[in-house]
């Protein structure tokens, strides 16, 4: 280290101490001096001018004479201070004096970071060099600690601005300039912390409506797709100018968010409001999972010196690079989603010569191949168990099985469709190829399971639909009114299955090879791109839309199993009879007319019905009870 860059580092330090001493000083009690805000921006701007002046006096042999122009526009909050009467006001209620005070922090953020650069490296165009750098993670993290203490009450939206901040100091362009593996590990950190803000904002829509929670949650899950579309195109190789931008930008709005308050008052949320919000974070969860795999499968092949080689057979009609199983992080980053869909779209369009047909089929390989990646079934499998927890906390008489889909999570949509050949619809044969045997005998102990509890063994344990709407959030998207066309319909989607089945199934007998695998093909398609559609929109078909519309034909299969053992049935039906509120039929998320069933036959048992306990939880009679194996009626 020469002394150049000695100083550079004292500097900043004892500029990031005196920017923190002086703000809790002047902004630590509700009520400032409106004149001391102004001349604290002005103390702001002295210094990160100051930095921009140091760096290029010393670094690029700039000229002295800028000193004066520089000190002068540094004084110009100063002088506005003494401009007119002072007055003493809520600090965090005066946006224009927020707005001021937020973009000398920006400045004085990105005026250090730029410094740091400049005396380290990375030596790239300002935008990117002033946020590309520890120093400016640094900062940004002393900066979200700071005014979280500041902030003296945690509630959720103070955590859901926090970590806001905490993620974007752990972008991996921010340690660009350190070996690659420090980028994946803060990728993945900073990944991490961004989940856990997706799930406050999720909390934040359950428990308010308010104008100041909407704006926090939407703008937030807008930044994190933002800065997720900015790490994607820094894992492709093309660029940190899109996620450098979308730090700049984050960086202001967190400091606008930090310093003002905006209005509480209640807003009306309608459907747009809710299609809207779940766009966004589904998207951001797409999107990081696309760009995290893509790095990882980089960087640790990479590291092995491995450049990836072909395997996974013929899932998509083409080989695919995966890693070998000589690199010891395969289980996590066992494939490039992107190569899959670049080499998909250049197939495609060699074949159809159809533009449109190519965008379309590649829009599926994309969903799929991000779906599929274990990085982000981990990182759903995180933040949706989380949701699911918070139905556990809230539920009385179905604890127990919620807390097995809770356990079932990693079991069911990580661990035995990754790492096992065993068959999972739709996910399973990623790695390790389904055979015959291995698939005859998954149906065998998914039909068992089936028979012995009913439907709900797999629809509402193993399959990932449960995990991602049986949670406390999307509760409130159960439809309203469902129609007889769908108690038809339902053979036809179950009708391709089986034939797809036997196709899979001869083929594989014969060794014939396809050139398409259908078993993955048809699993993959309904669950990873169908399944997905209907996921974001939520709001418009209700949750569980694949059984109560029957479009999963394997959700039909193991609902005949219903018919043995499992029921939903009244302890009295005469109660049942004089009912006048029927919230059993409210909670349903299939809208299966369970009064009309339980005064016909006494029960509930039809093949839609995923045995979720909706029904059972609702009723304020206490006159519900599932049975199956363990308990009979």
């Amino acid at each position: 280290m020469n002394p150049f860059q000695t100083l550079v580092l004292l500097y900043l330090v004892g500029m990031m101490s005196v920017d923190l001493s002086v703000l809790y000083y002047v902004l630590r009690k509700p009520l400032v001096s409106r004149g001391a805000v102004l001349f604290t921006s002005s103390i702001l701007l002295y210094m990160s001018l100051e930095a921009m002046d140091l760096g290029y006096i010393i670094f690029r042999h700039g000229s002295l004479l800028e000193e004066p122009v520089t000190l002068t526009l540094a004084s110009v909050p100063a002088l506005l201070s003494l401009k007119g009467r002072d007055s003493v006001i809520r600090w965090r209620s005066d946006l224009r004096l927020a707005s001021v005070l937020g973009l000398t922090l920006v400045l004085d953020e990105l005026s250090m970071g730029y410094l740091y650069s400049l005396g380290f490296g990375p030596d790239l165009n300002p935008l990117v060099s002033s946020v590309s750098n520890p120093a400016f993670g640094a900062m940004m993290l002393a900066d979200a600690v700071f005014f979280l203490a500041l902030a003296g009450v945690r509630d959720l939206r103070e955590i859901s601005v926090f970590t806001f901040a905490v993620s974007m100091s752990f972008m991996p362009n921010v340690f660009i300039s350190f070996p690659r593996y420090v980028l994946l590990v803060t990728s993945v950190l900073s990944s991490a912390v961004m989940v856990v803000n997706i799930v406050t904002l999720y909390l934040l829509q359950m428990k308010s409506a308010s104008f100041n929670v909407q704006l926090l949650s939407f703008s937030l899950a807008g930044l994190d797709l933002f800065m997720m579309l900015g790490l994607v195109t820094l894992s492709s190789g093309l660029g940190m100018e899109l996620i450098s931008t979308s730090m700049i930008i984050s960086m202001v709005w967190y400091f606008v968010l930090v310093l003002h308050n905006f209005p509480d008052r209640r807003t009306n949320l309608g459907l747009k409001h809710a299609l809207t919000f779940l766009a966004l974070v589904n998207l951001t969860e797409l999107v990081m999972g696309l760009g995290n795999s893509v790095l990882g499968f980089t960087v640790t092949n990479s590291m092995y010196n491995h450049v990836g080689v072909q395997g996974m057979g013929n899932t998509m009609g083409k080989t695919m690079s995966m890693s070998p199983f000589s690199n010891p992080f395969w289980w996590l980053f066992p494939m490039d989603p992107l190569v899959m869909v670049s080499s998909s779209f250049t197939h495609m369009l060699a074949s159809t010569h159809d533009l449109l047909l190519t965008l379309v089929y590649t829009s599926y390989v994309a969903v799929m191949a991000t779906t599929m990646t274990p990085f982000y079934v981990i990182m759903m499998g995180a933040e949706m168990g989380f949701l699911v927890y918070e139905r556990y906390r809230n539920v009385t008489r179905i604890k127990g099985w919620t807390l097995a889909i809770l356990v079932g999570v990693p079991v069911f949509v990580w661990l035995i469709p990754y790492y096992t050949n065993l068959y999972v619809f739709g996910m399973s044969g990623m790695i390790f190829p389904v055979t015959v045997l291995s698939f005859t005998l998954s149906l065998m102990g998914i039909a068992l399971a089936s028979t012995l509890f009913g439907k709900r063994a797999y629809c509402n344990l193993v399959c990932m639909s449960a995990h991602m709407w049986s949670n406390a959030f999307y509760d409130r998207f159960k439809p309203k009114r469902t129609h007889r066309f769908w108690e038809y319909f339902r053979w036809f989607p179950f009708t391709l299955m089986v034939i797809t089945f036997v196709y899979w199934a001869l083929d594989e007998l014969t060794q014939s090879h396809a050139e398409v695998d259908p078993l993955n093909l048809y699993g993959m398609f309904t669950l990873n791109y169908v399944w997905w559609f209907f996921f974001f929109l939520t709001p418009i078909f209700g949750t569980y839309s694949c059984s109560r519309q029957g479009w999963c034909g394997f959700g039909t299969f193991v609902g005949l199993f219903n018919k043995v053992l499992f029921k939903v049935r009244a302890k009295d039906v005469e109660t049942c009879r004089s009912c006048n509120t029927v919230e059993c039929e409210g909670a349903c998320p299939i809208k299966i007319e369970v009064r009309e069933d339980v005064l016909s036959k006494r029960y509930v048992n039809r093949i839609s019905c995923v045995g979720c306990g909706d029904c059972v939880e609702s009723c304020p009679h206490e006159n519900l009870i599932i049975t199956d194996v363990r308990k009979r009626g």
